[in-house]
């Protein structure tokens, strides 16, 4: 067993010993680095924490899983104690194996094609486009290890209707779909209940009051060993909170930690696919071929074309105009679409002068401060001293510019977010910043000097 797995069997335990508590975040990640032989000091430094609080965290840890446990559990022995027990563990369910039988097993081939719950998915009649990126999301669903998928991007740029066309192309190898949106945040109790009751018409109609939480979650891992369900949850930034130097799970949504870790660390044939506009760091902790991560952009020059002619207009765009439009949009989606039914009332002698405004649109200003606001302060800084340079800035002089005090790699590390996220561009000349973003926070930077002048 290799030492992730090994690790990521160790969780699962002490899940089961502590349950109806559950680890946060910050202990999780204290249990997963001093699996590795780290000190309180590293994991302070690596993760931005004061090492005294590491180590308070770690001491609470150690009594939560000697209570547990029923036995003295030290960071000093807490490897080998672990180790050991899930080696017993393993020989224990090898020793008690027995031959299922074969009326226990809802077999797809005898019974009839189950129902697929899309609530509030978009339809897809007018999906566009990455076809590169279906292939690869395709292709990973295929694999028996890999168990939830997840696709981060911009706002705008088509997260809810690339994986929703995904579960639609994979469904018929599943027996379910469950299709849920996460915008309004339900309680963890109240999602699970209602994926129970959607996939399984057997499941007891108790009310949801009285239905313990490790029971709802215990029941629904079970569900996905019975059957094979494609589970969508659209919008997964919602249970997170963010900050400067940390990205956690919302103090009201914890729970849904215990929720992922059990997905992706549990034997089933099922699969999660979620869409979020953060890319969750706590989940690259995992195999990866248990967790695949898709950071997606804007569309292809020639996609941008045909999802243009999906609602023809009254201006009618050439191959020229066209690429102008994606070239300051950045090929979004949304703001394409936006910018198309603002151009409709336009003429072509007005076009270009045009795109400049574009950022003045409170749609697309509503969409960028948006994206701000998933910014840390340093990814926020890049940003801005971008907006005020007239020319593409190289990695060394954007660093010096900034008097940045961190670590080169964290810098380095931004700069490598913003351009998966397509906010900047690099080109041989260095780096700049999305047209349209430009234009808007220059009139921002203008407006706030004029206010601190008056």
């Amino acid at each position: 067993m290799s030492n992730s797995h090994e690790f990521e069997s160790v969780l699962s335990s002490i899940d089961q010993a502590i349950l109806p508590s559950y680890l946060n975040q910050t202990q999780e990640m204290v249990l997963r680095e001093t699996w590795k032989g780290k000190t309180y000091s590293q994991i302070a430094v690596e993760y931005n924490y004061d090492s005294e609080y590491i180590k308070t965290v770690g001491c609470n840890l150690w009594q939560v899983l000697s209570d547990a446990f029923n036995e003295q559990i030290t960071k000093s022995n807490f490897v080998p104690h672990m180790r050991n027990k899930v080696t017993n563990l393993i020989k224990s369910k090898e020793s008690k194996k027995t031959v299922i039988s074969l009326t226990e097993i809802k077999s797809p081939q005898t019974e009839t094609e189950s129902d697929h719950y899309w609530t509030t998915a978009p339809q897809t009649k007018n999906f566009v486009g990455r076809d590169r990126e279906l292939a690869d999301l395709v292709s990973w669903t295929q694999s028996a290890e890999c168990r939830c998928i997840i696709v981060s991007g911009m706002v705008g740029c088509g997260k809810t209707l690339l994986v929703t066309k995904l579960a639609e192309t994979i469904k018929d190898r599943f027996d379910q779909v469950i299709w849920l949106s996460l915008n309004q945040t339900p309680s963890l109790k109240k999602l699970l209940y209602n994926c129970l009751k959607l996939a399984d018409k057997s499941f007891k109609n108790d009310p949801l009051e009285s239905s313990e939480l490790n029971f709802l979650l215990s029941e629904f891992i079970n569900l996905l060993r019975r059957r094979k369900v494609v589970l969508v949850l659209d919008g997964l930034q919602n249970i997170f909170s963010h900050n400067d130097s940390d990205l956690s799970y919302d103090e009201k949504f914890e729970n849904y930690g215990q929720l992922l870790r059990s997905i992706i660390t549990s034997s089933h044939g099922s699969l999660l696919i979620t869409s979020s506009r953060i890319r969750p760091k706590m989940l690259e902790f995992y195999s990866k071929n248990q967790v695949k991560f898709l950071d997606l952009k804007g569309l292809s020059l020639s996609n941008v074309k045909q999802f243009l002619s999906l609602e023809p207009t009254k201006l009618l765009l050439n191959d020229s105009h066209i690429q102008m439009l994606g070239l300051e949009l950045q090929n979004n989606p949304e703001m394409l679409r936006i910018a198309q039914n603002y151009l409709d009332n336009l003429s072509l002698d007005d076009f270009a002068p045009t795109l400049q405004d574009l950022s003045i649109l409170e749609e697309i200003a509503n969409l960028i401060d948006t994206e701000l606001s998933y910014l840390s302060s340093m990814k926020r800084e890049i940003i801005y001293w971008l907006a005020i340079c007239d020319q593409p800035s190289v990695f060394e002089s954007l660093s010096q510019v900034m008097e940045q005090r961190q670590a080169k790699i964290k810098f380095f590390s931004s700069i490598d977010y913003l351009l998966k996220r397509s906010l900047i561009i690099e080109s041989d000349r260095g780096y700049s910043l999305m047209p349209v973003m430009r234009s808007y926070l220059r009139r921002k930077l203008v407006k706030a000097a004029l206010q601190h002048c008056s």
